[in-house]
C-alpha cells in the first residue's frame, strides 16, 4: 500500500508511475528511440510523427563540488536506524490520546508548493534529477547507460547477469546485511534491478526520511561489488527461471521477437535476457570486465521522486567523494542496422 500524500494534496490523483521515472530511459537514449522506429514507418508517416525536440528547453545542471567532510558530522545527519529495529526519530505526541479526544481541533493550513524538476551534476560527470511532489514515499533510481546493445560475442547475456548480481555483497556490506537492511527499511520488495537494451536500472522505494541510507546502498552496487564466486554460482539458476518467465509472458515475448527480427544479430537485436547458451560467460571475471568497461559516472543518472534535490545531490556526492570511480573509456556505439526478417514462437493450440 502507498502512504498518503502531504496535507492538503488529497484531492490530486498521483499517476501510478511517476512521470520522471518513465522519462529516464529516454534521457539516456536521446534521439535513438526515434531512429529505432523509423525503418518500420512509411516516409510520409515519419515526417508527420517526428517529435519537435527543439521546442523543449535543455535542462541546466547545477554543479556539485566534492567536499571533504568530518565523518562524525556526516553520521550525525543520518536518520536514527538500528539493524534490528527502526526507532522513532521523535516521540509520538498522540501516543496517550484516547478516541474521545480530537487531535484535529486546529489543523495547520497546508502549504502547497508546485513540484519543480531540478537537475545537477557531480564533478565526476554523474547527473542527478529529482522532483518533490510532497509524498511520503521516495522513489529512487540509478540508471546506467549500459545494456545488452553493448554486448559482444565474448560476453552475451552479461547485462542480465549484472542485474542478477544486484544487492549482493559489496566492499562494505555482505549480501545478508544488504538484504536485512532493505527488509528493515521496508523496501526489500521494491528494490529491483532490471537490464534493458540500452540501460540498467537500479530502483527502490522507501520512506523519504531514509533516503540518506538507500542512496549509498544503490551506489555501492555499481561502485564496488565483490562478485564472490559462490554468489555468482548461486545466481546461475536465475537464468532458467527468467527464461521460463519470459516464455510465459506473451507481451514480453512479442517485444523480444520484434527486436530480434528487426535488428538481426546487431545492437538492439541482442536480447537483454540471458539464455542457457550464455552460461559459460556467467563468471565474476566477465561481469567485472563489463562493469569496468561501461559503468563510468558519466554514463549514470540518479533520479529521485518525493525527495529534496539538495539532499539527494549531497548524499550522491558523499557516496563518491572518497572513492576512485571507474574512469570513462571510449566505446564504439554501433548504429542500429535494420535488417527485417521473420521469427515465430511455437505455442500450445487454444
Amino acid at each position: 500500500s502507498r502512504p498518503g500524500a502531504a496535507p492538503g494534496s488529497a484531492h490530486r490523483r498521483s499517476p501510478p508511475v511517476p512521470a520522471l521515472f518513465s522519462q529516464m530511459p529516454a534521457m539516456l537514449r536521446g534521439a535513438r528511440v526515434a531512429s529505432r522506429l523509423q525503418p518500420l514507418a512509411a516516409p510520409h508517416v515519419r515526417a508527420a510523427s517526428t517529435p519537435a525536440a527543439s521546442s523543449l528547453p535543455a535542462p541546466t545542471f547545477a554543479p556539485v563540488k566534492f567536499q571533504k567532510e568530518d565523518v562524525e558530522a556526516v553520521m550525525a545527519e543520518l536518520p536514527s536506524f538500528n539493524f534490528y529495529e527502526v526507532k522513532e526519530p521523535e516521540p509520538n505526541p498522540y501516543a496517550s490520546s484516547t478516541l474521545d479526544k480530537s487531535i484535529l481541533l486546529d489543523p495547520p493550513a497546508p502549504a502547497l508548493v508546485a513540484p519543480k524538476t531540478e537537475f545537477s551534476q557531480l564533478e565526476n560527470g554523474m547527473k542527478v534529477a529529482s522532483i518533490d511532489k510532497g509524498g511520503l514515499t521516495a522513489r529512487l533510481g540509478l540508471y546506467v547507460n549500459a545494456g545488452s546493445r553493448f554486448e559482444s560475442t565474448s560476453n552475451f547475456g552479461v547485462s542480465n547477469m549484472v542485474s542478477m548480481m544486484s544487492y549482493a555483497s559489496t566492499a562494505h556490506l555482505s549480501q545478508l546485511r544488504t538484504v536485512k537492511t532493505l527488509e528493515q527499511l521496508g523496501c526489500n520488495a521494491t528494490a529491483t534491478c532490471k537490464a534493458g537494451r540500452e540501460e540498467i536500472a537500479y530502483t527502490a522505494a522507501v520512506a523519504r526520511e531514509f533516503t540518506p541510507l538507500v542512496v549509498p546502498l544503490l551506489v555501492g552496487n555499481v561502485l564496488f561489488p565483490r562478485l564472490l564466486p559462490w554468489e555468482v554460482k548461486a545466481a546461475v539458476k536465475k537464468v532458467k527461471e527468467g527464461r521460463t518467465a519470459l516464455e510465459g509472458d506473451a507481451d514480453g515475448m512479442l517485444s523480444e521477437l520484434l527486436h530480434k527480427a528487426a535488428y538481426c544479430n546487431n545492437t538492439l537485436g541482442y536480447s537483454p535476457h540471458a539464455s542457457e547458451r550464455c552460461l559459460p560467460y556467467f563468471t565474476p571475471e566477465t561481469i567485472r570486465a563489463f562493469l569496468l568497461e561501461h559503468f563510468a559516472p558519466e554514463r549514470m543518472v540518479l533520479v529521485g521522486v518525493n525527495v529534496q534535490h539538495s539532499e539527494l545531490s549531497k548524499w550522491a556526492m558523499r557516496s563518491f567523494a572518497d572513492y576512485n570511480a571507474i574512469p570513462p573509456k571510449k566505446r564504439e556505439e554501433a548504429k542500429a542496422s535494420y535488417t527485417g526478417g521473420d521469427l515465430r514462437a511455437e505455442g500450445a493450440s487454444p
